[in-house]
């Protein structure tokens, strides 16, 4: 037998020599390539489920019970569209009916004699801290706007730091 018969029956050999730094490097190459095509198959899955179109569902009450289906509910009555002015008075009445309930209710205080508001004036302060006194907190309570002194709303102005 020559040796170009023999070498075009032989089978080629691979010589693996590697190091185990070359095997960890591998390792973690197919890892990463299969983390890839793990992610890959999920966010495809996801896009998949998530185009599917899926009709909405309408809770509907009939004879006193409720019902949910994909069909809009059966009514007997026709429905009129609400007008613009319509809309607009009932919007009017939530705000009012929510400002009249956010509106602190002050208790009625007698007027403040002449004497005592000449030594005090609204200067735009607004809390206990910058008060000097109950009479001060007091005036201030009574005739300048937006203080916040009377937390709990019962007329008596800076309860924990002046009118104990």
């Amino acid at each position: 037998m020559n040796l170009q018969g023999a070498m075009s029956r032989a089978r080629p050999v691979v010589m693996v020599t590697s190091s185990l730094g070359d095997r960890r490097r591998l390792h973690s190459l197919l890892a990463i390539r299969s983390t890839q095509h793990l992610l890959i198959a999920a966010v495809t899955l996801f896009i998949t489920a998530s185009s599917v179109d899926a009709a909405p569902m309408n809770k509907c009450f009939i004879d006193g019970t409720v019902t949910y289906q994909q069909a809009p509910c059966p009514s007997t009555k026709v429905r009129n569209d609400p007008k613009l002015e319509e809309l607009n008075a009932a919007e009017k009445a939530r705000r009012a009916a929510a400002a009249a309930a956010a509106a602190p209710t002050r208790r009625e205080t007698a007027p403040v004699p002449a004497a005592t508001s000449s030594r005090f004036s609204c200067d735009g302060r607004t809390y206990c801290s910058q008060m000097h006194s109950c009479e001060e907190a007091k005036f201030f309570l009574d005739h300048c706007p937006g203080v916040k002194m009377d937390g709990d709303g019962d007329g008596i102005p800076c309860e924990t730091q002046w009118c104990r």
